[in-house]
């Protein structure tokens, strides 16, 4: 069973050896809340629209979920006892990946969700969740030693703000016994929208990708660049990927709002132009935590009520991810670099970013746009809304490009190259 590897260019990944974009559908609750029918039917679904990766905690979210589900510990007077869960816990979750990778998926596995770490915000709201040190290396080491054979990337931390001591600590020692019980695997983290890893961690020896998290309240439009920005400013150039992008269909701003999937669209395409351009996740409300019909769920207040996961599964969203996962690979756009100086300024929120003699440009809006461009050049235009190549009109002038409106309502990719 092949791993992931980082590329030379230390921008892009490599499966068997070749480029490739890692697209990965997030099913926080798979080993928690799927039957075993349900789970089948929703891998055939992903591989038909071309996933190759799951994002799954090991652990229940147990602040943020749609139902109680299986669990492999139980919390008593003296905190968790994982002698008190499901008895077939580990073996169902085993079948769980087992059947993922017969398909095709790696997956992407968080050991410690924040509720089970000291000094997080979730282990505030579930005290008796929290894990000492020696429940935390016992944990870590059993969950390593029993889904390595899978070959996943392992996430480190769950949603976490990456701002005290004593969580970074902990974190770390989970990384460390990853190092020790998996040396060949791939190691990443999972933050907020507001974390910024320390720059002492971020260089270190305990990561190999950033995997970011834009989120989906404030600048949910502004972060997949921002945040990619302070990662590719570091000394050690790692892939980035944006592993949460807003999810489609969640509630926001107090029920007032929900992300559509134009909102999912600039999130992803934002993030792989300005340099995030390793990899993808993807979420669709209702999927993710696996959520029915007329059952409860617990951050109803803050996300809304989620779509049951059948209704969620199908939301169009799904192939627009998809659609980027093909065109990276179609165009080549590997270890994409965001380059703010070839675009004239304009206040549609478009990006460029080149890698080689290549060029991309995402518009966000449809107006015309003024790059700073020496020589003839030709481009291809996606039509990004209907998933299809479309007619780029260009103008050229003396000391640069226009590209002209496009004739389509939504957003645009362009990919430039130098004219032979």
């Amino acid at each position: 069973m092949t791993r992931w590897t980082v590329a030379p260019d230390h921008r892009s990944l490599l499966e068997d050896g070749a480029q490739r974009f890692l697209l990965a559908d997030t099913v926080w609750a798979a080993f928690t809340s799927p039957t075993d029918d349900e789970w089948l039917d929703h891998l055939e679904l992903r591989r038909r629209q071309g996933f190759n990766a799951l994002l799954i905690s090991v652990l229940p979210i147990v602040h943020d979920r749609s139902d109680a589900g299986r669990t492999p510990f139980s919390v008593g007077p003296e905190g968790v006892d994982f002698d008190g869960g499901d008895l077939d816990y580990w073996t169902h979750a085993e079948w769980i990946l087992a059947t993922a990778r017969e398909r095709g998926f790696t997956p992407v596995l968080v050991l410690l969700w924040n509720n089970f770490v000291p000094g997080t915000w979730g282990g505030r709201l579930t005290p008796d969740h929290v894990l000492d040190e020696t429940q935390t290396v016992e944990y870590v080491r059993r969950a390593v030693r029993t889904f390595d054979r899978f070959s996943p990337i392992f996430a480190i931390s769950g949603d976490d703000d990456l701002n005290d001591d004593d969580a970074i600590a902990r974190y770390s020692l989970a990384a460390g016994i990853v190092r020790e019980e998996a040396p060949d695997a791939l190691i990443t983290w999972h933050d907020t929208p507001t974390a910024r890893m320390p720059v002492d961690v971020a260089n270190g020896a305990l990561v190999d990708l950033h995997g970011l998290q834009s989120g989906h309240n404030e600048a949910w439009e502004t972060l997949p660049r921002d945040l990619t920005r302070y990662y590719r400013a570091l000394d050690v150039e790692r892939p980035i990927l944006n592993l949460e992008p807003c999810y489609e269909g969640l509630g926001r701003f107090a029920g007032r709002e929900r992300h559509v999937r134009a909102d999912v669209r600039r999130a992803s395409w934002t993030g792989v132009v300005a340099g995030a351009s390793a990899g993808l996740g993807y979420g669709a409300h209702g999927v993710w935590s696996w959520h029915r019909r007329d059952t409860a769920f617990t951050a109803e207040d803050v996300h809304g009520t989620p779509f049951p996961f059948s209704v969620a599964a199908g939301f169009e969203g799904a192939l627009d991810a998809s659609f980027v996962r093909r065109i990276v690979e179609q165009e080549g756009l590997f270890g994409l670099v965001e380059d703010p100086d070839l675009l004239a300024a304009e206040p549609s929120g478009a990006i460029a970013g080149r890698t080689g003699e290549t060029i991309v440009v995402y518009a966000p809006q449809p107006f015309a746009l003024t790059l700073r461009l020496p020589g003839r050049v030709t481009v291809t235009a996606y039509d990004l809304a209907a998933r299809r190549e479309d007619f780029a009109r260009l103008t050229v002038l003396v000391d640069g490009v226009r590209i002209e409106q496009p004739e389509f309502l939504g957003d645009a990719l362009y990919v430039i190259r130098p004219l032979r």
